[in-house]
């Protein structure tokens, strides 16, 4: 997955927007999620990850101080951890990355982080385009009320999580 400058300025521009949605950042340290689809090979996904948050952190001063959780979806589990936005750049926080490639259906992934990430103001979803959507309204309760409006799936092309609710689909 190879961002050019451009694509990387609008992710930049479509997570200002998610921050300025009403009600959902009102200040303070930032949380947010990464989620790295591990069917991706390291060399795909760094780059990209590494060009979105160079391009956050020049975009706006709120992102020099985040609580970035960084989750590996799995075929399995999920597992997260907290990393500093810096590991990211750098590539320090792909150390431990197996990758494991396997088909993946996306509301499972949105019920995880409805769950466990409620949290987090923005989720960046850097994912292979195999992954489906196969059960169209349990997507839509996992993406309801609030992930839909922090959600940004980046693949080969970027959808927000509102064009995921009102069923565009991945590819």
């Amino acid at each position: 997955m190879e961002l050019t400058e451009i694509a990387t300025l609008q992710i930049a521009k479509r997570v200002n927007a998610i921050l300025h949605v009403p009600g959902n950042y009102q200040g303070g340290n930032l949380e947010m999620a990464i989620v790295i689809d591990t069917t991706l090979k390291p060399e795909d996904f760094q780059g990209a990850v590494a060009a979105v948050v160079k391009a956050l952190k020049r975009s706006n001063e709120i992102f020099r101080n985040v609580r970035l959780n960084l989750i590996f979806w799995g075929e399995e589990k999920m597992s997260a951890q907290v990393v500093p936005m810096a590991m990211l750049t750098t590539g320090t926080a792909f150390a431990e990355y197996v990758c494991s490639p396997c088909k993946k259906r996306y509301e499972e992934l949105f019920i995880y982080l409805k769950k466990f990430q409620a949290r987090s103001k923005v989720i960046l979803v850097f994912a292979d385009g195999l992954n489906e959507i196969v059960d169209e309204k349990a997507a839509k309760e996992a993406l309801s009320p609030f992930l839909k409006s922090k959600l940004l799936l980046i693949s080969d092309q970027v959808i927000s999580g509102t064009q995921l609710f009102l069923g565009q689909p991945p590819q």
